[in-house]
């Protein structure tokens, strides 16, 4: 995906997602309050825009990112527009020590990555999201952003 300049403002319908700070801004709008179990989604487009943003509520178990992830990049390689994906989990409960991310996040990104891959769509980011905060398991990796 190409790099772009970051925008300080909510991304309105239309708009390309050209940041973390886009992606969490439109993720926020779409995220249940009070904070439940769930994981939100949408593709990009080669100009990074979106059209549609998919809930997946109840997904408790970590590895259900996998089958998400799965299930989406299947979806997503039959739109020649889709070339992106984002995916946020949302873990309600948490410690402020612990942070978002559980053991084994590590190796869920880089299955996830894996995954999107093999059916022609990139893993853009799978964002963390808990009362504590956001985390990003591929910064775990040291990987660069990939916006």
């Amino acid at each position: 995906m190409p790099h772009h300049i970051v925008r300080r403002r909510l991304p309105q319908a239309g708009d390309p997602v050209l940041s973390s700070f886009d992606a969490i801004s439109v993720i926020s709008l779409a995220m249940r309050q009070p904070l439940v179990a769930e994981t939100i989604a949408f593709f990009l487009d080669e100009d990074s825009c979106s059209s549609a943003i998919t809930i997946v509520s109840d997904t408790t178990d970590p590895e259900s990112v996998l089958v998400i992830a799965e299930c989406l990049a299947m979806t997503g390689s039959q739109s020649p527009a889709s070339c992106g994906l984002v995916l946020a989990t949302v873990r309600p409960t948490g410690s402020p020590n612990q942070g978002p991310t559980l053991p084994g996040d590590l190796d869920r990104w880089v299955e996830a990555d894996v995954i999107t891959a093999a059916h022609g769509l990139e893993l853009i980011e799978w964002f963390v999201i808990g009362p504590w905060g956001v985390g990003c398991p591929r910064d775990l990796l040291g990987d660069p952003q990939r916006w």
